[in-house]
């Protein structure tokens, strides 16, 4: 990662997106806005405004780091379609980085969990700050009824109250994201690589018919 000194972190995946800059290991620009009717234009607005807060250009840019959700389905998209234009056109990596990953600090293991609604949760489990399990939806209920090693961290929505429950220890309050987190997260572990493409934990609701289409006479 030593090659890799300004980073363009790109979060779409919330209602409020945000577009950071990362030198080295500072944060030199991040803008944020409410997302509208038009997000491609938004998003070019925030790239623009953030490139001159930084006093760089385009060329100056190493690679691209994009939130990958679980979240807001056409802000995923949109910002994944945006981050790998830009990639493409100036001949750099892109990134895909998830929200679970934002809210690992610490090598300890840490169970990451995102509200979906009321008493229902997405959750994955990483060490070292690597996952040890895939992203499952998840009840209340289960989660507090699972044995966790004494040294977990929850880190994530309602973490504080889930921490307390379980006897253990507290991380990260929200799961909501900024982009500044998404270019650390990169520059910190090389394992924090993943290719730039939506992460969806619930199969679509919608099936494809098993019975053949009928034939048009």
């Amino acid at each position: 990662m030593s090659n890799l000194k300004t980073i363009l972190s790109i979060d779409t995946v919330h209602p409020l997106y945000s577009i950071a800059i990362i030198n080295s290991n500072d944060v030199v620009s991040e803008i944020s806005t409410k997302k509208d009717e038009k997000p491609s234009e938004q998003i070019t607005e925030l790239l623009d405004n953030s490139l001159l807060q930084a006093n760089l250009g385009m060329h100056d840019l190493d690679c691209i780091t994009v939130g990958v959700g679980p979240g807001n389905f056409t802000g995923i998209r949109v910002g994944i379609s945006f981050a790998k234009g830009i990639a493409f056109a100036l001949n750099i990596k892109c990134f895909g980085i998830s929200r679970f990953q934002t809210l690992i600090d610490t090598d300890l293991p840490t169970l990451s969990i995102i509200n979906i609604r009321e008493s229902l949760y997405y959750t994955q489990m990483f060490i070292n700050k690597k996952p040890v399990s895939e992203p499952v939806e998840e009840n209340l209920f289960k989660i507090l009824n699972t044995k966790y090693a004494n040294d977990t961290i929850i880190s994530g929505d309602h973490a504080l109250m889930i921490s307390k429950k379980l006897g253990l220890k507290c991380g990260k309050k929200t799961s909501i994201s900024k982009a500044s987190e998404l270019g650390i997260c990169l520059k910190c572990s090389e394992s924090n690589r993943l290719f730039p493409s939506p992460i969806y934990v619930k199969k679509p609701d919608v099936k494809l018919p098993l019975e053949p289409n009928p034939k048009i006479l």
